[in-house]
């Protein structure tokens, strides 16, 4: 009977913790594991990116977790993960050219303020190039030189196999983590 009445408890009580708790440490095992690829995958990405994943924890009653990309990164990062093309409103996307200088990160610097930077830069479409131009030479000898390119659409390929590295820890950790859970479960058991 004692027997009895302790398997039940088990089954009852921690078995659906233990399977909660191991679900939440795989979870946190493969955000750590997409996150370390991040730097590795990416060509100098900003503190905001490196931190874009994020997961769930598991309950009793549920017993389901998540790791997935938080919604603000994910607008950009979607196309990082799964390739694509991204066709942008209005003129386009900015792309630069060589003849722009970029921050630390590989980015346009200050593009919440726009595009066009100072006086001698302007947008314009000059021989059918639409972007953002500027100018350079004094009066004597006027010239323009295109700084950022509009373009409709913008080709990505995939970069950072989100799936396939979650999916790998999931395989190599769970049951681990669900051998550590019921240990713990067991014996902390009342």
């Amino acid at each position: 009977k004692d027997v009895k009445k302790q398997l039940t408890l088990l089954q009852r009580k921690q078995i659906p913790f233990a399977a909660a708790k191991a679900l939440s440490d795989t979870a946190r095992d493969a955000q750590r594991a997409v996150t370390k690829q991040i730097p590795q995958k990416l060509d100098r990405p900003t503190r905001f990116t490196q931190n874009a994943i994020g997961f769930n924890r598991a309950n009793k009653r549920t017993l389901t977790s998540e790791v997935f990309v938080k919604p603000i990164q994910a607008k950009y990062l979607k196309y990082q993960i799964d390739g694509g093309t991204r066709t942008a409103p209005g003129a386009g996307t900015g792309v630069p050219t060589r003849n722009r200088k970029l921050n630390k990160f590989g980015n346009i610097p200050g593009r919440k303020s726009g595009l066009v930077k100072g006086k001698k830069q302007f947008v314009a479409t000059i021989g059918g190039v639409t972007g953002v131009w500027q100018r350079f030479g004094g009066k004597r000898n006027p010239q323009v030189k295109l700084v950022v390119r509009f373009e409709k659409q913008v080709k990505y390929s995939k970069r950072l196999p989100f799936y396939k590295i979650a999916a790998s820890v999931v395989n190599n950790r769970f049951a681990k983590n669900f051998d550590k859970s019921i240990r713990l479960a067991l014996a902390t058991m009342r």
